[in-house]
């Protein structure tokens, strides 16, 4: 199957640019508010599969409309024609970084029934895909048609199902739009400061005034180590904190590094290598997000290339290695003597502190798999290991019976010509088990035979015993790489199951 990728859709590390999230954007206005003021908004960003809802009550300057596209800075924005007020069209025109603007249409009242059909839908395939908080905002009509009339474009774009099974669905809320939301307290971040569109573009946060990045704030105080971190920041300064106990946790971290600056360097350093050891993208959360995209094929739907599903059995080996190096990193690396949030971060969960059990689930998925020597050509590749699949241990089976079967006529054909020495020989892509002989010891008995080759002496030819059983094992190889793709589906949603524990 195809896909179609617009500026909002990119999903694949090949196209896409920087370590910025690409965020597409639904809008909705309130025809029957003031004006048309009122509006929900829909987010996603695909290259992680996370969805933001939003209802929000506008000014007449539409100041909430503009900090919102100030922190964002959506790639895309797609918008029901009939819907969209002219001047907000004419506002997104004149943005500097210039958006790609995508018209949806979507009519009044069937409109509405539709949306909410297709949400009932998504929920009947998907439950509890909605936690409690989105279904609140859902309650509101033009929070729903944004919703669906996000998901619609996405099913357009051949996306939606590579993206809505796996979805992490969150409220986009007035105070930092671009952040996760999580509980106040010591793990998670508490109310954060309202940064308007005018007081980012004045302090020039996230672009100059001539909407170029260098020469931001953001560009200047970037030191991140990976893609995650330039978010992350990213978002803090869009949404600064606001609790003063958070301002302080925070302010005892920064002052714990720069008095430890070897451990701070260390944990730099170590960093980076452990994602850039691996072939991945050095992107934890996109890269997962695509592994998990991966666990909605469960069987080939298109003609692929052998190595696809070793490619991404290794891929996901990579991924594996890398949370399981970041994981021991934070673990092994910060000492005993740290302030709270860094003890915490430090410290598993049964200790008190708040990182998840990683290492089992990491050992356990990595143990359903094993490398193993390519056949045809150089490099090795990664299977299923024995045990792990029933189907796949099955046609391993069915595979050495009819390589012992080939032995066996190569036998027969030694015991009829005594006198001759032969052997199997490969010639790659097209002729295998070709059997070898010397053309003068088989003598007059040549002209009985299937002639494939001949060269320097030598001649190759096959019995029709072996073109039955050539057939047969190329056969059960295609059928044993098909089985691949439903463990390949089996493996990682075990991996999504663990989805809270990785995000």
């Amino acid at each position: 199957p195809c896909e179609v990728f617009t500026s909002g859709t990119l999903v694949d590390p090949e196209l896409l640019q920087g370590a910025g999230a690409r965020f597409l954007a639904y809008l909705h206005f309130e025809q029957s508010s003031k004006g048309g003021l009122d509006f929900s908004i829909c987010l996603v960003d695909c290259a992680t599969s996370q969805f933001q809802l939003g209802q929000y009550v506008d000014s007449p300057d539409r100041n909430t409309l503009r900090t919102l596209v100030a922190q964002v800075q959506p790639s895309e924005v797609v918008y029901d024609a009939e819907n969209l007020p002219g001047e907000v069209l004419s506002y997104f025109r004149r943005l500097p970084y210039r958006p790609q603007l995508s018209a949806l249409r979507q009519d009044g009242a069937s409109g509405l029934l539709g949306a909410r059909d297709r949400l009932r839908k998504y929920r009947q395939e998907h439950p509890q895909i909605f936690s409690e908080a989105v279904e609140k905002v859902l309650t509101q009509d033009s929070a729903t048609m944004a919703a669906a009339g996000l998901m619609a474009y996405l099913t357009s774009s051949l996306l939606s199902e590579r993206l809505l099974p796996m979805a992490l669905w969150s409220v986009l809320d007035g105070a930092s739009t671009a952040s996760k939301a999580g509980p106040a307290g010591p793990a998670g971040p508490g109310p954060r400061m309202v940064l308007d569109a005018t007081a980012l573009a004045a302090i020039e946060v996230v672009e100059t005034l001539e909407g170029r990045y260098e020469g931001s704030l953001l560009s200047f105080l970037d030191h991140t180590s990976t893609p995650m971190g330039y978010r992350l920041l990213r978002q803090w300064l869009c949404a600064p904190l606001y609790a003063l106990e958070e301002i302080v946790q925070r302010q005892e971290a920064v002052e714990s590094f720069l008095q430890r600056q070897e451990l701070a360097q260390q944990l730099r350093q170590s960093l980076r290598k452990c994602l850039a050891g691996t072939k991945l993208p050095v992107d934890l959360e996109r890269a997962t997000s695509r592994i998990w995209s991966y666990a909605l094929q469960a069987e080939r739907k298109a003609v692929m290339y052998e190595d696809v599903t070793a490619r991404r059995l290794g891929h996901f080996v990579e991924l594996m290695e890398a949370f399981e190096q970041c994981y021991n990193l934070l673990t092994t690396a910060f000492p005993s003597d740290l302030p709270g949030r860094l003890a915490l971060v430090a410290k598993v969960q049964k200790e008190g502190g708040s990182l998840p059990e990683l290492l089992p689930t990491i050992r356990c998925l990595k143990g359903a798999l094993v490398q193993t020597p390519m056949e045809k050509g150089n490099g090795s590749k990664f299977r299923p290991q024995d045990g792990a699949d029933p189907v796949y241990d099955e046609k391993c089976r069915q595979i050495r019976s009819t390589l012992q079967d080939l032995e066996k006529e190569l036998e027969t054909l030694r015991q009829k010509y005594p006198k001759v020495s032969f052997c199997f020989m490969h010639r790659m892509p097209g002729y295998r088990y070709e059997v070898e002989c010397d053309e003068q010891a088989i003598g007059s008995h040549a002209k009985n035979l299937d002639v494939s080759y001949r060269s320097k002496g030598k001649l190759r030819f096959y019995t029709p015993r072996i073109k039955e059983l050539l057939a047969q094992l190329e056969h059960l190889e295609d059928q044993r790489e098909d089985c691949i793709f439903p463990f390949l589906s089996k493996l990682f949603r075990d991996f999504h199951s663990h989805q809270a524990s990785f995000r």
